[in-house]
């Protein structure tokens, strides 16, 4: 036996309950339906068209992405990070900058010893 799942629905298209029944001996009727196809977040039957449509909003569909508010600790917290890559950053210019001086010195240095 094969069993699917069929949905009763009310005079307007509404689901009213999902029912599982034979697959063999089950008949549609006017408040009885296969199940829809595809994804719907608010299916509803239409009469007109005969067959299942959207009826959500497009706000339900695709709802705004809402940012979360930081806490004052949160807040503090993300400040502090965000100093300390400041101050890494700050520590790897000064890196390159006495490199690149001790490079100008080994350069000046040797430029002499060549006079």
């Amino acid at each position: 036996m094969n069993f699917i799942e069929v949905i009763e629905i009310d005079e307007e298209g509404n689901i009213k309950e999902a029912k599982v029944v034979n697959k063999e001996t089950f008949e549609e009727s006017e408040y009885t339906k296969f199940q829809w196809e595809g994804l719907f977040l608010k299916p509803k039957w239409s009469f007109r068209l005969n067959k299942w449509i959207e009826t959500a909003t497009d706000d339900e569909l695709n709802p705004p992405v809402e940012e979360e508010e930081l806490t004052s600790e949160e807040e503090l917290a993300q400040q502090v990070s965000e100093l300390e890559i400041k101050d890494m950053e700050k520590d790897i210019l000064i890196e390159d900058l006495g490199q690149q001086l001790s490079d100008l010195e080994i350069m000046f240095i040797g430029g002499k010893e060549n006079e």
